[in-house]
């Protein structure tokens, strides 16, 4: 089974059944189908072909979900773009996989103009502009016959063990990696996650997170293709009002969000009347959250308002990404990230890569059907992350007795802001090229809201100044807005190990104690 044959069997099975239901407009399995198939026709019309990379630049939309199945359907492999990133971002990661065809939409005109001028032989297309599609609203009411066969795409034939996307994600090199993920590693992970959750083709999914982001992807997207579920899509998390009118209205079963957003739900003043309105009116059973660590008072807290079980996950992009949930039937245990997914082994190393026993803290390493094939063009990377069948994930973990997952620290520095990944090597090394900077290191520090801020460490050269406003003036257009430092803290020192390097623990627990004693003041 591939991506694009399990959308083709799902509309023979349930051709009325709804897909996808944006705003007022409804699109059945049998027209996002038909719709896929042309849209794959026009793709190999416009020059794409077999194993060519096209990337998606767009918002959420019923647009994106096509593009990215159309180019599977067409033998190419997808690449969705965060876009959240700046132009010049953009451009290395399209430079990186070669890609050939870029999908957009009108919000990133200027980013389009910035990546053509960089990379002129890259095919730009709206969505609209794809040979033989015009209007999806127009052929979504009356879909024309399929420009090609599907089963053979003409004379292509489809391998679940293909590639069938690349996801970019940071490394500590500063440079993004694009894992490979073929079309096994998706299915099955998607499989996992029914099985475990007890998912069926009578729930109805909310997605609200961005589509490029792996987690929202796979769990809300993949997961309901499979079942043959309702996506209920929304165009982003804000305005939050449209979040709760959903929920009622659309009859949601499963919601998927990050921390953040569990967060404000459990913080968040409301009308005692609309607690109570919820558990009796809605049909959420599930919700489950992923992408960052969940605080466990933000857990207790939204469960004890909604009376909803909150299932906290764990996984990583190189992964499909899920590893492991706290399961919905049986023991769930706060704190922890819960138990391995149906087919998915997971074991804890230390340095010289001994197994630990349980109870003991060391790298976390996954394997499973799941599991990437490794990264594009990126041999070194990939022999470090991917041993004897091992992915060696670089956060830091316990298991318990029971088999429960603890995520205990991070291996790599990475700070996750609202389930966005930064990485602060990419941040470092773009204020570094500063000639007023010596040397810098960001941190994150944990905000108490399952997510984090991150804080800047700069020390000057001697004779010259430099002050907060023009380093953020030069970041400007250079690194995305996510990623930028949201206090900018001057030193005379940063604290080292004998080798050289920057104690970024020393720095952490230093803001960590001037943050709590400005509170407590």
């Amino acid at each position: 089974m591939t991506l694009s044959r399990l959308l083709s069997e799902r509309a023979k099975e349930t051709p009325q059944g709804t897909c996808i239901k944006f705003g007022k407009r409804r699109f059945t399995y049998s027209e996002i189908d038909e719709i896929t198939t042309l849209a794959a026709g026009g793709l190999k019309n416009s020059g794409l072909n077999i194993k060519d990379r096209a990337a998606i630049l767009m918002e959420n939309c019923p647009e994106y979900i096509i593009s990215y199945f159309a180019i599977l359907r067409a033998g190419g492999i997808a690449v969705p773009i965060n876009i959240f990133l700046t132009a010049q971002e953009i451009s290395f990661i399209l430079k990186d996989c070669e890609c050939k065809i870029l999908i957009y939409d009108d919000k990133f005109l200027l980013h389009i103009e910035a990546v053509k001028k960089d990379i002129p032989d890259i095919k730009p297309l709206r969505f609209n502009e794809i040979p033989k599609v015009s209007n999806l609203h127009a052929l979504s009411s009356n879909p024309p016959s399929p420009p090609f066969d599907k089963g053979g795409m003409g004379g292509f034939e489809e391998d679940a063990d293909e590639l069938a996307v690349f996801l970019y994600t940071s490394g500590t090199t500063g440079f993004p990696k694009g894992a490979m993920l073929t079309h096994r590693n998706l299915i099955s992970n998607a499989e996992a996650c029914v099985k475990f959750m007890h998912l069926s083709s009578k729930d109805r999914v909310l997605l609200f997170l961005p589509l490029f982001h792996s987690f929202s992807f796979t769990v809300c997207v993949i997961v309901s293709v499979y079942m043959g579920a309702s996506i209920v899509l929304l165009a982003s998390v804000k305005p939050f009002s449209k979040i709760i009118n959903s929920i009622f209205r659309d009859r949601i079963t499963l919601f998927v969000a990050v921390p953040t957003v569990y967060n404000i739900l459990a913080r968040k003043k409301m009308p005692v009347f609309l607690r109570y309105v919820f558990k009796l009116l809605s049909k959420v059973r599930m919700c489950v959250s992923g992408a960052a660590p969940l605080p466990e008072d933000t857990l207790r807290a939204f469960e004890s308002r909604f009376g909803v079980p909150l299932l906290e996950g764990y996984g990583l992009t190189e992964a499909s990404p899920v590893v492991s949930v706290n399961p919905l039937d049986g023991v769930r245990k706060p704190g922890s990230v819960g138990l391995p997914l149906p087919g998915i082994e997971v074991s804890v190393v230390g340095e010289d890569n001994r197994l630990l026993g349980r109870g003991e803290v060391g790298e976390l390493i996954v394997k499973g059907p799941n599991i990437m094939k490794g990264y594009f063009n990126r041999r070194k990377e990939t022999e470090e992350a991917l041993k004897n069948g091992w992915l060696y994930t670089g956060d830091m973990a316990r298991i318990d007795e029971d088999g429960y997952i603890y995520i205990v620290d991070r291996k790599k520095d990475l700070i996750i802001v609202d389930g966005m990944n930064i990485y602060p090597r990419e941040v470092e090394d773009v204020i570094a090229r500063l000639e007023a900077v010596e040397e810098c290191a960001m941190v994150g520090i944990p905000d108490g809201r399952g997510s984090e801020t991150p804080v800047l460490f700069l020390k000057k050269k001697e004779g010259i100044e430099i002050d907060e406003k023009e380093i953020r003036e030069y970041l400007k257009g250079r690194v995305a807005q996510f990623k930028m430092p949201r206090r900018i803290i001057i030193v005379e020192e940063l604290p080292k190990t004998a080798t050289g390097k920057v104690k970024k623990a020393e720095l952490r627990n230093l803001e960590q104690t001037r943050t709590a004693s400005l509170k407590s003041s």
